[in-house]
């Protein structure tokens, strides 16, 4: 991989530009890298369909599974594959992202309306259609989001 560094008294803030052929992991994790270690999350996250690599935003984002020991997002009616755990998209997306199960995460904007299901368990409805099962251990946390 090639390296320049431009330096220049007109840039008031650093910033960098990734020039590339394809979106490759390696590409991929340099660009949340370099967002990391400026303190910054890229607010998007980098997800595959069939085999092609769409640049995802953090407010299109409605839903993180885990399925299989795969992770993936739902975003406009659209699942991709992600290369990272949940507990990293969580750290990167912020606080408009909660774990809601063990194997599922909300963007806390897209969340609808709330029902009670069975024994503790309650469904999350989503203004995009999709739902989601919260358990009791994340209830808690709901309700406290929802002053409640």
């Amino acid at each position: 991989m090639k390296v320049d560094i431009n330096i220049s008294k007109e840039v008031k803030e650093p910033y960098v530009v990734i020039h590339t052929a394809e979106m490759t992991p390696e590409v991929s994790e340099l660009a949340n890298t370099i967002s990391e270690i400026s303190g910054q999350s890229v607010g998007r996250i980098i997800g595959t369909i069939d085999d092609r690599k769409i640049i995802i935003e953090a407010d299109k984002i409605s839903v993180i599974r885990v399925e299989n020991e795969k992770v993936f997002i739902v975003s406009e009616s659209m699942t991709y594959r992600v290369n990272k755990r949940m507990y990293e998209l969580l750290d990167i997306l912020g606080k408009d992202f909660m774990q809601v199960s063990k194997s599922a995460s909300i963007n806390l904007k897209f969340l609808r309306s709330v029902e009670p299901y069975f024994n503790g368990v309650m469904v999350l409805n989503l203004k995009d259609g999709e739902k989601e099962y919260i358990s009791r251990k994340y209830v808690p946390e709901l309700k406290k989001y929802l002053s409640i």
